[in-house]
């Protein structure tokens, strides 16, 4: 077995033990508003994704992941991401980047009662961002980060 076919399987058995140990839902505060970020895989052969104490997904293309939680009471909730491109069993490309923060949840919407929606999709040219399901691309998706090279 191949040095990054082990080093793959290493990292996915590794996100898959964080999601069973950690609860399933990110703590949340009793404020009203609520947030719901999701990811979609639009073209890359397989992603592998950690977002802070959320575990790890692996991703195909057209798979989701997906999650829920209430704002702080300071508004200062943060999601740091990483995401692996891996393609034949190899690493290809890695980034890393807040999915959520303060600045981002401005965009997704502040709305009290209503569910502030952040959609990302993940594609081979980059990371795109969008408050809307809209069809990709469009207007309503702008471009946010890129990958880098390993």
């Amino acid at each position: 077995m191949s040095f990054l076919l082990k080093h793959f399987l290493y990292i996915f058995l590794l996100f898959n033990l964080c999601s069973i140990v950690r609860a399933n839902t990110p703590p949340s505060s009793k404020q009203l508003e609520t947030y719901r970020v999701t990811i979609t895989n639009r073209d890359v052969p397989n992603v592998v994704v950690g977002c802070d104490d959320l575990g790890g997904q692996v991703l195909k293309p057209g798979d989701l992941f997906s999650w829920k939680f209430r704002m702080n009471i300071y508004g200062t909730n943060q999601y740091n991401c990483r995401f692996y491109w891996f393609e034949d069993g190899n690493i290809r490309k890695f980034s890393e980047f807040p999915l959520f923060d303060e600045i981002i949840s401005h965009r997704c919407g502040i709305w009290l009662f209503i569910r502030n929606r952040c959609y990302w999709s993940v594609a081979q040219d980059g990371f795109y961002y969008s408050d809307k399901n809209a069809s990709f691309p469009g207007s309503d998706w702008s471009k946010k980060n890129d990958w880098n090279d390993i």
